[in-house]
């Protein structure tokens, strides 16, 4: 066996101990990053299960932290600003409470707590894939290696910092230059001539290293592969969504997605997964190919997902099965799902609203959408107030924008 292996094996074996070291444990649940609308979901979902939970966020009035099924609430630290005073903050809460699991949603706590998981892992479960599996995720460099092994087909990408020259020579134009960490649209830059290239390549640079240059990929339309695994390795859920609407004109956060059969790209998922022999939750992100038809791959995010309740509502209940699979190893696979479900993210499509080139046209789909039988992220008549808390954080963000004053009660709600 690869010293690889024998690492994952030996973090296998330790979360087996801890499901027996907790088991006197409360069936509490510590949901950090309740601000995020999937964190709203995930809170919902454990909550009509019974499980007691704990939302907890940098920011007042959190969305989650509004909901009927949050037991308590918390605030902590912005790891971001801080993230050795978030640390030791989560630190005290599991040391002093009694969780069965802590269960990190948004990158800005994926991160931290996967690097320090050893502070955690005495108090309770940590449900994330082993540290070495989730760097190659959050490095597109690592990623593209990764799908190259695996035989996933990929964007063209040059990885050693090539000249404007041999990139046009080798890709075309126009060129995409990507950070190699990050999930959002900063960092991607599609360059059309010398100039926009070398001043995006050097916008790109992180401590991570330099950025990585990609063919464009003409828009074909966009899917993503939503998947959980057992400790074990086994899937356990997946959804495929098609994207049919962005909070940008050019890309950003879903705001309107549809469940879809696609067997094909399904296999192409799980076979990048399972080279990865991943554990956890996972969302595979693809692109097809305008010119070929092709699905290329675009990302992997090693973390819940923004549009997370349009899985749910297509029958898949992630947060629950990541739950049983963590704590207790005991999850029953749903390995089907309702294709042709919608839901909507409306106040992306109000953000979008007001930044489009296109007003008429976004108008119409807007007030279009809205009378049809959409299903909604956040919105529910079950569960009311954390629409409204999700409001007061997407207008904190853009106070703060146009202010440029920060604070911990302008959080993101992606």
């Amino acid at each position: 066996m690869s010293d690889g292996g024998q690492r994952r094996n030996s973090i296998l074996r330790s979360t087996r101990r801890r499901k027996s070291e907790h088991s006197s444990a409360t069936d509490t649940v510590l949901v950090l990053d309740a601000h995020c609308r999937y964190a709203v979901t995930a809170i919902r979902c454990l909550g009509r299960r019974g499980v007691d939970v704990v939302a907890a966020s940098p920011v007042r009035r959190s969305a989650g932290s509004l909901s009927k099924y949050a037991r308590e609430t918390r605030r902590y630290p912005a790891p971001e600003q801080d993230a050795e005073a978030f640390l030791s903050w989560l630190e005290a809460e599991l040391r002093d409470g009694e969780y069965r699991m802590v269960l990190p949603v948004a990158e800005t706590t994926v991160r931290p707590v996967s690097r320090a998981r050893a502070r955690f892992e005495p108090y309770t479960v940590v449900p994330l894939p082993p540290e070495d599996r989730l760097l190659i995720c959050l490095d597109k460099s690592e990623t593209i290696r990764a799908a190259r092994e695996a035989n996933v087909a990929h964007p063209r990408t040059l990885l050693d910092s090539p000249s404007y020259d041999r990139a046009v020579e080798t890709l075309g134009r126009p060129l995409v230059v990507k950070a190699r960490e990050g999930s959002s649209r900063s960092g991607v830059y599609v360059c059309e001539d010398r100039a926009t290239f070398e001043e995006a390549f050097e916008a790109a640079r992180t401590p991570a290293g330099t950025p990585l240059v990609q063919e464009y990929v003409p828009d074909g339309g966009e899917r993503g592969v939503y998947t959980v695994y057992s400790c074990e390795g086994t899937l356990l859920g997946l959804t495929i969504q098609h994207r049919l609407r962005s909070s940008h004109d050019d890309g950003g956060a879903s705001t309107y997605r549809e469940t879809v059969d696609d067997p094909e790209l399904r296999q192409t998922a799980r076979r990048l997964l399972e080279h990865l022999e991943w554990r956890g939750v996972a969302m595979v992100e693809f692109r097809i190919d305008a010119r070929t038809g092709e699905p290329k791959l675009m990302e992997v995010n090693p973390r819940l997902w923004g549009s997370l309740a349009l899985t749910v509502g297509a029958g898949v209940d992630v947060p629950y099965l990541l739950y049983r699979a963590a704590c207790f190893g005991d999850a029953e696979p749903t390995l089907t799902y309702v294709a042709g479900v919608r839901m909507r993210w409306l106040l992306g499509d109000v953000i979008r609203l007001s930044k489009t080139s296109d007003r008429p046209r976004v108008m119409r789909e807007f007030f279009t959408d809205s009378v049809s039988r959409t299903g909604y992220d956040v919105m529910s008549v079950d569960d009311p107030l954390p629409f409204f808390g999700s409001l007061e954080t997407v207008l904190r963000g853009v106070y703060a924008r146009v202010t440029g004053v920060t604070g911990r009660g302008s959080a993101t709600t992606n």
